[in-house]
C-alpha cells in the first residue's frame, strides 16, 4: 500500500485536534485516496473556544497555539512552553519530524487560530529557502489551505531581521464564512499576510466552523486538489 501525501492539520484556539478531525471529517473522507491528515494539538490549555461548545462539551481539556507573557501580552512566536527559548514553530516542526516514515509533507491546514500556525510554518520555509538552506523533500511543503483565519502567521527565528510587510508566496486556499462573526479579521489576514497572485478565495455561506453543506464541501475538496495539483506542474 502506498504512503498518501500528508497534510499537518492545526485546530483553532480552544479546540483539540480530534475535534478539527471531526469538523473535517467530510473533507477528509472525499480525499482519502489522495491525502493523508495529520492532525496536532496545540500545547497550552485554555478554556473552549468560539464555536466548540455546546457541540463538543466533555470533549477538553481544550488547547491553544498560543499564551501571553507576564504583563499579559500574546507571545506571537508560540513560545512559553517548555523550554522558554524555543519558538511555536521550531516545536511544531518537531511535532511532524516525530510522526516518523509516510507519505511526503505537501500542505498545511489550518482552522481560526491554527491557520497562523500553517501560514508561519510556510513563511519559515519561505525565509529557509531564500537562505539558501536545503529542505529535505519529505518536509517540502508546497500548499496551505486558510479555513476561517484571522491574525498574523506565527513567528520563527527566521523573523529575526525579516521584512514584517514579507506575503506568504506559497500557493494557498482561503475559506472565508459569509455568516462568520470573525469574517473581517480573515479578510484582513489574506489582504495583509498573502500573496494575492498565489492566494485562492472561497467563500461559504456558512458560519466560524468548517464547510458542511455537501455542495459546499464538493467544492472546497475539488478546490484543495487543485491548489495542490497546480505546485506539481
Amino acid at each position: 500500500m502506498r504512503n498518501l501525501p500528508r497534510i499537518a492539520c492545526f485546530h483553532g484556539g480552544g479546540s483539540t485536534s480530534s475535534i478539527f478531525s471531526i469538523q473535517s471529517a467530510q473533507l477528509s473522507e472525499l480525499l482519502a485516496n489522495e491525502f493523508e491528515f495529520v492532525f496536532f494539538d496545540g500545547p497550552f490549555d485554555r478554556s473552549a473556544g468560539p464555536g466548540v461548545l455546546p457541540a463538543f462539551r466533555g470533549h477538553g481539556p481544550y488547547h491553544s497555539w498560543f499564551t501571553v507573557d507576564d504583563t499579559g501580552q500574546e507571545l506571537p512566536d508560540g513560545g512559553g512552553f517548555g523550554n522558554r527559548d524555543e519558538n511555536g514553530i521550531s516545536r511544531v516542526w518537531k511535532l511532524i519530524e516525530a510522526k516518523g516514515a509516510g507519505g511526503d509533507w505537501v500542505g498545511v491546514m489550518g482552522f481560526s487560530q491554527g491557520t497562523r500556525v500553517a501560514g508561519g510554518l510556510l513563511l519559515d520555509q519561505q525565509r529557509r529557502k531564500a537562505k539558501g538552506e536545503s529542505i529535505p523533500r519529505e518536509f517540502d511543503l508546497r500548499f496551505g489551505v486558510m479555513c476561517m483565519g484571522g491574525g498574523a502567521p506565527m513567528e520563527s527565528e527566521m523573523s529575526q531581521g525579516a521584512e514584517s510587510s514579507e506575503l506568504v508566496r506559497t500557493p494557498t486556499l482561503h475559506v472565508h464564512g459569509l455568516k462568520d462573526m470573525f469574517l473581517m479579521l480573515g479578510q484582513h489576514q489574506l489582504a495583509t499576510y498573502y500573496d494575492p497572485k498565489t492566494a485562492t478565495l472561497y467563500e461559504v455561506d456558512y458560519h466560524h466552523a468548517m464547510p458542511w453543506v455537501r455542495a459546499e464541501v464538493d467544492r472546497f475538496a475539488e478546490l484543495f486538489r487543485k491548489t495542490y495539483m497546480n505546485t506539481k506542474g
